[in-house]
C-alpha cells in the first residue's frame, strides 16, 4: 500500500471497525465447548490481516464466504469445519466485512475486496445482515482505489 489514498481509507476503516458495534454474549452451547468462538475473536483488538496469523485466517473466512456462503460463530481452531450451526451475528458480519476492506488495500489484494463486495451484496443470503451506508461508501471508495478508472482513448 502505497498510495496516500489507501492510507487514509484504511484510517477511515480502522476508525470504522474501532466503533462499529461489540460482540455477543459469550456462548454456554456445549456442543461449541472448546472450539473457535469467531464472534469474540473478531472484535478482539488487533484482529485484521496486518499479522500473518490473522491474515491465513482471514483468507480461510473469505474462501467461506466465496464457496460456502456460510458463516458459523464456531468453528475448529482451524476455521477447517464449523461446529454446530449457530450462525455469526449480523454485526460480527459487518466487521468481518471491514477488516476484508482492509486486508484489500493493505495488501493491494482485490480477492479481499471481491469477497466484501459480496458479503454487501448479501451472499449469506440473510435478512439480519444489513449494511450501513457508511460501510458501503467505504466499500465503494476502497474499490476506486483498487481498480482505478481506465480512461478511454479520445
Amino acid at each position: 500500500m502505497t498510495s496516500p489514498d489507501a492510507r487514509a481509507l484504511v484510517a477511515r476503516l480502522e476508525e470504522w471497525v474501532a466503533t462499529a458495534g461489540d460482540a455477543g454474549e459469550q456462548s454456554s452451547d456445549p456442543v461449541a465447548e472448546g472450539a473457535y468462538d469467531l464472534e469474540i475473536e473478531l472484535f478482539r483488538p488487533g484482529w485484521d490481516g496486518s499479522v500473518a496469523e490473522r491474515l491465513a485466517q482471514l483468507d480461510r473466512l473469505r474462501k467461506k464466504v466465496e464457496v460456502a456462503r456460510k458463516l458459523y460463530r464456531f468453528y475448529l481452531p482451524d476455521l477447517s469445519l464449523a461446529v454446530g450451526t449457530q450462525v455469526l451475528s449480523g454485526s460480527a458480519v459487518r466487521r468481518l466485512c471491514a477488516l476484508m476492506l482492509k486486508a484489500a488495500l493493505a495488501r493491494h489484494d482485490a480477492r479481499f475486496l471481491n469477497s466484501a463486495l459480496k458479503l454487501l451484496d448479501g451472499v449469506l443470503g440473510r435478512e439480519d445482515c444489513d449494511f450501513p451506508d457508511e460501510l458501503r461508501a467505504l466499500a465503494r471508495a476502497t474499490f476506486e482505489v483498487i481498480v482505478p478508472p481506465v480512461p478511454y482513448p479520445a
